[in-house]
């Protein structure tokens, strides 16, 4: 029986990178491409680890495979800088593919902070994200 609460093999849309897992990932503008997430999209899940890399060791810029999971779980994902998350709070998908406290530019509802409450002073701390209430549309 497949476990579909596993990681998912993608690609990225053109020359777009993931440089590590947690990034917040939205349907491309390929056929069956993915992209980092930007305010006002809907989530489709989150990074797993980095994208793939080229033979000299930098990120693959050609639609670079990728391994991500479907939101609906409990995930960890990054936050940008200066966020202070409490307890229940409502986490929006904002941009460069980073969780934020500010619904701001049409953001769409990735889900609820799960953690034990914490400051995140730089971009790219890994903040836990309830992901079963992310908007679908």
């Amino acid at each position: 029986m497949v476990n579909y609460t596993q990681a998912r093999d993608g690609k990225m849309n053109g020359s777009e990178t993931v440089a590590g897992p947690g990034y917040i990932l939205k349907v491309g503008a390929g056929t069956n491409d993915l992209s980092v997430g930007t305010a006002g999209a809907v989530a489709l899940g989150i990074s797993a680890g980095e994208s793939e890399r080229a033979a000299g060791g930098a990120l693959d810029t050609s639609a670079a495979s990728v391994s991500f999971l479907p939101v609906g779980n409990v995930l960890m994902v990054q936050a940008t800088a200066s966020q202070t998350w409490a307890v229940g709070a409502q986490v929006y998908a904002g941009a460069s593919g980073l969780a934020t406290t500010s619904n701001a530019s049409s953001a769409k509802k990735l889900g609820l902070y799960v953690g034990p409450g914490e400051s995140v002073p730089a971009a790219g701390g890994m903040i836990p994200v309830n992901t079963m209430g992310a908007e679908q549309a």
